[in-house]
């Protein structure tokens, strides 16, 4: 869940941001509130660490399931959260060396989007979905690299397909929705932006997207 030699990505990604008018993008670092219904952060799942906006707690967690490579990929995205886009790096590179073929090609491609070659990250990216049509993170990756290049459809398309592949990951919801929002898509931008809210109430990006949704219903 986004400079000279490396690429700053904004916060609103893994990685990767897409640049939506009225949004604000939060770049807290701070442990996102309790409720009485959540998991403490000992019990939380890296996922929803991620989601909550506790990166520290996050990284942290994923250094010890060094075997998961989805651990591994979200912890890359806590570090893009926190422009640490060297950091970020070091995770993908784990991916590369360690992971099946593809998740060696989602490693390849965020190393590559981070070093600002996009077009070499889609190549790796679409090798990711080649080799397995049903990782969700593959087709995140794909969207992440098509925000970059400013095609839109195309990331409404794959980050919609990891949402329908891991219908619980509230930031596939969530660049979808802003991806459909740029090709004015209201309809589907609305049903994701709603999904993200309902899974990832505590998000940092929480009180923006309920904006972009207030604005959406009629007066």
């Amino acid at each position: 869940m986004i400079v000279t030699r490396h690429l700053r990505v904004p916060v609103l990604a893994p990685v990767f941001a897409i640049a939506v008018t009225g949004l604000a993008m939060s770049t807290s670092l701070t442990a996102a509130r309790a409720t009485s219904s959540a998991p403490s952060i000992q019990e939380a799942s890296v996922q929803k660490l991620l989601e909550r906006g506790s990166l520290d707690e996050a990284v942290q967690k994923a250094a010890g399931e060094r075997d998961n490579p989805e651990s591994t990929y979200l912890a890359a995205q806590a570090f893009s959260k926190m422009h640490s886009p060297d950091r970020a790096g070091a995770q993908y590179s784990l991916l590369r060396e360690n992971g099946d073929e593809a998740w060696r090609n989602i490693g390849e491609s965020g190393a590559l989007l981070v070093e600002g070659n996009a077009g070499a990250a889609q190549t790796a990216a679409d090798r990711a979905v080649a080799a397995s049509g049903d990782n969700p993170y593959a087709f995140y990756q794909l969207g992440a690299v098509a925000s970059r290049q400013n095609n839109f459809q195309k990331a409404a398309e794959t980050f919609g397909r990891a949402a329908e592949l891991k219908p619980d990951f509230a930031y596939a919801h969530y660049y979808a929705g802003l991806a459909h929002q740029r090709i004015r898509n209201t309809a589907q931008m609305s049903a994701h932006l709603e999904a993200f809210l309902r899974l990832a109430p505590d998000a940092p990006e929480r009180s923006g997207v309920a904006a972009m949704l207030r604005t959406l219903r009629p007066r």
